[in-house]
């Protein structure tokens, strides 16, 4: 749930309880003025009466007074007299006035008391009548109580809708640049380092905004250094190569021409019917030249790791590595599909690698009928991918991946690409794509210079 529900929630749930406890407040205080006002209703009536009954005997017609006390009480909010004959019948009873509303009838019953009911013996001079009743009745009290606590409710709820209306507003205008910030966060966890946000709203909000840019900012900076020794990296890599070659050639070079040129000699001296000795010295003089060009081959074997071919281009390259593969394995199908294109030293260097070791990846560790290569040009990116029916992972998980994989991965996003490993299902095997910005790799590349 979000944060504006919640407090909108929050808010609905208190305005609830200040209705609620407003409507408590006035259940309890209009009880108490129903409770009062007929209480003094009854006070009067009984007074009325007992005054009666003290002045009938004095009088010259109490069958008059007696109908004028009834009459006194027509049309009372209140209270009801009746005027009882020693038989129970009523003789005489006064009319209560109609509530001058409707009162719903949940709130009669939770309002009104238990009907009280005064008896007043009456005197002989009141014959047939014996008794006076007064019947307090609590209709009207409560449809007056019900008018005022409905328009105070009323009121109320007008009150709390707006004062909730206007504090979510208020909160809404507050909250909005939130969803800047939370969509700010997301795309610089995606990679997305050159968002930056406007910095309005509150103070904290502003606040927050200034420090999600200065971060981005930073992580952009970073991120442009990491790329940019990558690149120097790569650069260094390439010349380290170049300069181990040359070694190679110069080192196991001589010790190879000087078994080429003993070699010659003992098939001279063969020929010539030499003295044994002379072949021996000469097969000892190859055996230490292939000692020595061993030694050196084993030493810097291991540093060479082979890029674009001097002379050659990305799709003459590939084209001989596939052909390679091919006479290494007959029985594996390679194919290969390459869109002719520029992308640079650099990226020429780093595709033919990837594709170099994805190849041997499918062949080491896996048992493929048919391995499929494309490289293509997308106009600002070249990609590539290298797919293979081997079966897919033979190792678990947390073992797949060795260091081949780990250098391709690196090597890519350090020029600012993407790289992923994929299993697929039908065939079952391992797709390896990869696939580097050619404008971020050349701007780096004249960074770097």
């Amino acid at each position: 749930m979000s944060l504006f529900a919640r407090l909108a929630l929050t808010l609905a749930g208190a305005m609830v309880a200040v209705l609620l406890l407003g409507a408590a407040l006035g259940y309890v205080k209009a009880g108490e003025e129903v409770r009062a006002e007929l209480e003094a209703a009854r006070g009067v009536a009984v007074n009325a009466v007992t005054r009666l009954i003290a002045a009938l005997p004095a009088s010259r017609n109490p069958e008059a007074d007696i109908a004028s006390l009834v009459s006194t009480f027509n049309g009372d909010r209140h209270v009801r007299i009746l005027m009882i004959d020693a038989f129970g019948q009523v003789r005489a009873q006064s009319a209560l006035a109609e509530p001058d509303r409707s009162v719903p009838g949940f709130f009669v019953a939770l309002l009104s008391p238990a009907q009280t009911t005064t008896i007043l013996p009456m005197t002989v001079r009141s014959a047939p009548i014996v008794a006076a009743m007064v019947v307090v009745m609590p209709a009207n009290e409560v449809a007056e109580i019900w008018g005022g606590l409905a328009l105070d409710l009323a009121l109320l709820l007008v009150f709390a809708v707006l004062t909730a209306v206007l504090g979510l507003l208020v909160v809404r205008r507050a909250l909005r640049p939130l969803g800047g910030l939370s969509s700010a966060f997301h795309r610089i966890g995606q990679g997305d380092t050159r968002i930056r946000l406007a910095v309005e709203g509150p103070p904290e909000v502003a606040r927050l905004a200034r420090g999600v840019n200065a971060m981005a900012e930073r992580l952009d900076g970073l991120a442009r250094d990491r790329q940019r020794l990558a690149e120097q990296l790569s650069r260094l890599a390439d010349e380290e190569r170049a300069e181990l070659a040359r070694d190679l050639h110069d080192d196991v070079g001589p010790f190879l021409f000087a078994v080429d040129v003993d070699a010659a000699s003992i098939r001279r001296l063969a020929e010539a019917g030499a003295d044994p000795s002379e072949i021996v010295d000469r097969t000892e003089a190859i055996r230490q030249a292939a000692g020595h060009a061993r030694l050196q081959v084993r030493k810097i074997l291991g540093q060479l790791r082979p890029g674009i071919l001097p002379g050659l281009g990305l799709v003459e390259t590939l084209e001989h590595l596939v052909d390679a593969a091919r006479a290494r394995h007959p029985a594996i199908a390679f194919t290969l599909s390459v869109e002719d294109c520029d992308p640079g030293a650099a990226v020429e260097a780093l595709v033919v690698r990837a594709v170099r070791e994805a190849v041997n990846n499918a062949l080491r560790h896996g048992h493929p009928r048919h391995v499929a290569i494309r490289v293509a040009d997308g106009g600002d990116a070249i990609s590539f991918r290298v797919s293979d029916d081997g079966g897919g992972f033979s190792r678990p998980e947390g073992e797949r991946g060795g260091y081949g994989l780990i250098g391709m991965r690196e090597r890519v996003e350090g020029l600012g690409g993407r790289f992923s490993v994929t299993e697929t299902g039908i065939p079952a095997g391992v797709s390896i794509f990869g696939e580097v910005p050619l404008a971020a790799a050349e701007a780096r590349r004249e960074a770097a210079e």
